[in-house]
């Protein structure tokens, strides 16, 4: 299932004073290299976990008639978020499907249908994220950023690097993901 991101909140998702505290930097000089590892490192957690820091629409289209029970890409959902359902017809237009279905809210978000729906594509927009300012994200994935900033700000340059997430990011987002069926 594919899907788009479109920001709600405009705020980054890191303090870049703790960034920066985390890194013992006390001036100025990095400050927009730090911040670019610090997006980039959100970036990289909420696309490997399926997450949104920030609060943000996400628009997904299914591939076919899903069924029952459609699992959301992307979490958290709150209660009671507005919620869109179209169906994608055959050419290419969309139907709203105002009923039959409710919202299963939380850190993995799925969609109940109770009626039968038309065998078809179906595009679904929802918000999805921690809230507007980085103090909205948990505790331990701020940490996960600052550490991935570090990792990431040691190793600039090197070519002998080792690739993929540092292994204390891995460790503090592996509660964050789903697991794959």
């Amino acid at each position: 299932m594919n899907y788009n991101r479109t920001p709600i909140a405009t705020a980054p998702a890191f303090d870049l004073v703790s960034v920066k505290a985390r890194l013992r930097f006390t001036d100025s000089i990095a400050d927009a290299e730090i911040a670019a590892l610090a997006h980039a490192a959100v970036a990289e957690i909420e696309a490997y976990c399926d997450l949104a820091f920030m609060d943000q629409t996400i628009t997904t289209i299914t591939d076919q008639w899903p069924g029952c029970i459609i699992a959301l890409p992307v979490g958290p959902v709150a209660e009671g978020a507005t919620v869109t359902v179209a169906v994608i017809e055959a050419d290419g237009t969309a139907t709203p499907v105002m009923s039959g279905w409710w919202l299963e809210a939380g850190r993995y978000p799925r969609l109940h249908f109770t009626t039968t729906t038309p065998g078809a594509r179906l595009r679904i927009s929802y918000p999805a994220g921690y809230g507007e300012d980085a103090a909205s994200v948990p505790a331990d994935l701020a940490l996960a950023i600052q550490e991935h900033v570090c990792a990431s700000f040691d190793e600039r340059g090197s070519t002998e690097a080792p690739r993929g997430l540092p292994p204390a990011v891995a460790r503090i987002i592996a509660r964050h993901r789903k697991v794959r069926a």
